[in-house]
């Protein structure tokens, strides 16, 4: 019996050095994720001192370099799918029928992330503030919002994430919000939802080839240029598609799933030291081609890329965020901007929103903002705690200053305005969730030490003072 014990044990503990033992032979070099593996953690620091953080360090290199990692986590995940009918990563869904579904659209499909009445009109507010600086600038804004997969196809969605709470979606809304707001949206979701055919991957969380063609001729239809749509383009189909979700939940060994390759010419040149679509910042120019465009995006764009690349003479791709939309408007001086964000990001609008220079109020009174209504007594300079307001350098734009603060919501209606007064001057904020507000301002608008500044309140024609106090640097 004892050495029936002894050589359970030694087994058992030779199956868990095999892993260890194996890296000099057999290491794990590629996995599945997009990210190059972590490198062997050095002692020292780059300034000679000790690396405290080397065991941390030591513990992600081993996760990601141990022998049979990548054999391991496919067994694992083939065991958890296909018997147990579950995802061994929290990342992925695991559908019916052999469907993948990235699992951060899980709140907008089932309706427990339903933006409020209150964030979509803070939604259409700050898109409202993002046109009326493009038209300033006399620039063309357009706006294309790819929905997420279970969006379009969530007939495959696992039982178990299946109790829909509230079927609307903002993206349902977002033509309208989009109008009212005056910006031009390309309306995917519209024309996929039209489409009797599938044109997402199942093993991906991206629209499949001829899926980008048609989003790329919608896009381009909206902006009333002329284009070449490869309508007649030359087509094979080929096991060639590497989903993202496949490779995150298999490893390297997911299996390619059919997919449709356009052939299209490579008009454009790249002008940046590019490697891929999937680069953060590209510049490219296309001889021949007139026009230029500045467009962000997400990663549903390195499919478009090509094609949109191919319309323009000159063009800057980057998937930057916040946008920094006034330097690089400024540096490439683009006629046309196009925004694309996917649908599980819409929220991006009301929390990071575009940096821009705050528009300054022209139509408003000091008389009508100085008036509070009657028995409303005006927070005191004391009281910053129920404004939290605060003022520094913006981390993604350092030629920015932004200051943030917000509102108790019991002073807010659905569509009150919240301006700022700086010295007398009037600024249009951004709206932050439900009851922040945001403001950028540029070295001619930053606030001068011991001037006013004042929080007011818009409905409709009636203003009001709500908070106001001096301002001084670095609060």
């Amino acid at each position: 019996m004892k050495k029936i014990k002894f050589i359970f044990l030694a087994l058992g503990m030779l199956i868990c050095l095999i892993p260890f033992a194996g890296m000099a032979l057999y290491p794990t070099e590629k996995t599945g994720e997009n990210k190059k593996p972590a490198e062997f953690p050095s002692l020292t620091t780059k300034d000679g001192g000790l690396n405290t953080d080397f065991y941390t360090q030591f513990d992600t290199w081993f996760n990601e370099h141990f022998a049979f990692r990548n054999e391991i986590v496919m067994v694992d995940a083939m065991v958890q799918g296909r018997i147990f009918g579950t995802s061994a990563e929290e990342q992925v869904i695991y559908g019916s029928d052999g469907w993948l579904y990235y699992a951060s659209t899980l709140s907008d499909y089932l309706g427990t992330g339903c933006m409020t009445e209150r964030e979509r009109f803070n939604l259409r507010h700050n898109l409202e503030l993002v046109q009326s600086w493009a038209d300033a600038k006399g620039v063309e804004l357009l706006l294309t919002v790819p929905p997420n997969k279970n969006t379009l196809y969530g007939k495959h969605m696992p039982y178990y994430d299946s109790m829909i709470v509230n079927p609307d979606h903002t993206l349902y809304e977002l033509p309208k919000i989009c109008e009212e707001a005056g910006v031009a949206y390309a309306d995917l979701y519209t024309m996929f939802k039209e489409k009797q055919e599938t044109l997402y991957l199942l093993r991906d969380s991206h629209w499949n080839g001829k899926g980008a063609l048609l989003a790329y001729q919608t896009i381009m239809e909206k902006t009333g240029r002329s284009y070449e749509d490869y309508a007649d383009a030359s087509a094979t189909r080929s096991r060639s598609a590497d989903g993202d979700l496949n490779r995150m939940l298999y490893s390297v060994y997911g299996d390619a799933e059919m997919d449709t390759k356009y052939e299209i010419p490579q008009e454009y040149r790249y002008t940046t030291a590019t490697e891929s679509v999937e680069d953060a910042w590209i510049l490219t120019e296309t001889p021949g081609k007139e026009g230029s465009l500045v467009m962000f995006r997400d990663s549903f764009g390195n499919t478009l890329l090509p094609y949109m690349a191919n319309q323009f003479g000159r063009a800057c791709f980057t998937k930057e965020s916040p946008y920094r939309l006034q330097k690089v408007v400024e540096e490439q001086r683009p006629e046309l901007v196009i925004i694309e964000k996917v649908e599980r990001n819409l929220r991006d609008f009301i929390t990071q929103p575009p940096i821009i220079a705050a528009a300054v109020c022209s139509d408003i009174r000091v008389k009508e903002a100085e008036e509070s209504e009657e028995g409303e007594e005006k927070s005191g300079t004391d009281e910053t705690e129920n404004f939290g307001l605060k003022s520094e350098t913006s981390q993604f734009d350092s030629s920015m200053t932004q200051i943030t603060g917000s509102v108790p919501e019991e002073l807010l209606k659905t569509d009150t305005e919240i301006l700022l007064q700086i010295d007398g001057t009037f600024y249009s904020t951004y709206h932050i969730g439900t009851n922040g507000f945001m403001v950028y301002l540029d070295e001619s608008g930053v606030p001068s030490d011991g001037c006013t500044l004042k929080v007011i309140l818009k409905d409709g024609d009636s203003c009001r003072t709500v908070y106001e106090k001096k301002w001084e640097k670095e609060q």
